[in-house]
């Protein structure tokens, strides 16, 4: 319970020290900086959130690395409010019948739900877009459903945060 009122705090008030931001740039191959500065504060925080628990566990591969920075850049497509947000993270934890029956309804929280299910695929198809390496690609398009030790690593470490 602590940690969603944490994470509903830093979603209201993100703060990202320098060193974080230069950590991350020196990561992101120069193409891809416009795709993490694209995403909003709150989601920026939550990909170093996710890269630095990656990093701070020993891992250091810079695939993955960057797909933990960029593994919500897909959301930029559809923004969510922070009502919604919330809404997706309470229905999440709820049985996957109701989640199914709003998302193929006209409730207001259908289109959010929606964009939930898709950002994954929108953000690799992203990354392709500016070339990114394929595996990185693959990364972000799995981090809700893992295919690969990789992908759900970084599966994990989103589920952290």
């Amino acid at each position: 319970m602590f940690y969603r009122v944490h994470q509903f705090w830093q979603a209201i008030h993100p703060i990202i020290r320098e060193e974080e931001l230069e950590w991350a740039i020196t990561l992101l191959p120069p193409h891809s900086l416009p795709l993490f500065q694209a995403q909003p504060l709150p989601e920026q925080r939550h990909a170093l959130d996710v890269a630095l628990d990656l990093w701070n566990s020993g891992i250091r591969d810079s695939h993955l690395l960057i797909a933990a920075l960029l593994h919500d850049c897909g959301k930029t497509r559809y923004p969510l409010k922070v009502w919604e947000r919330i809404a997706i993270v309470l229905l999440q934890k709820g049985p996957r019948k109701i989640w199914n029956t709003l998302i193929s309804s006209h409730f207001p929280i259908s289109a959010p739900l929606r964009a939930a299910e898709a950002h994954p695929a929108w953000g690799a198809e992203m990354a392709s877009e500016i070339g990114l390496d394929p595996h990185i690609v693959e990364l972000i398009g799995e981090h809700h459903t893992p295919h690969s030790q990789e992908g759900y690593l970084l599966y994990l470490a989103d589920n952290r945060h």
